[in-house]
């Protein structure tokens, strides 16, 4: 998926800027994941674990899988990578980005364009 909208290609770009993106990205790897083992496998501190999901959820790379209850009865959402990859080049126009969306990110991208 090529993007063009360069108020989101910004967003990416930002998201990508943050040396831990990648990390972040690569922790979730296959498996959902919740903030606190994601800071846990990472070594960065829960508060920012949720700033940086919070931004990289704005720019489209990271969504919330589901959603469960702990026997605190606290919610926690399971994060999951929203891309598999993600190819940037020169172009005419500046940076040119391309996003290789997961199987689940493409069906709701897919779900929502055409359930409206």
């Amino acid at each position: 998926m090529r993007i063009t909208d360069p108020a989101l290609r910004g967003k990416i770009l930002e998201a990508l800027g943050d040396p831990d993106s990648p990390r972040i990205l690569h922790a979730l790897g296959n498996v959902p994941k919740n903030a606190q083992t994601l800071a846990d496998e990472t070594e960065i501190p829960l508060s920012s674990i949720y700033r940086k999901l919070a931004v990289l959820r704005a720019a489209g790379l990271v969504l919330v899988k589901s959603s469960e209850i702990t026997p605190e009865g606290k919610r926690q959402d399971l994060f999951a990578a929203a891309v598999t990859e993600v190819r940037m080049g020169l172009g005419k126009g500046g940076v040119e980005l391309e996003l290789i969306p997961t199987d689940e990110s493409a069906s709701r991208i897919w779900f929502k364009l055409f359930n409206s």
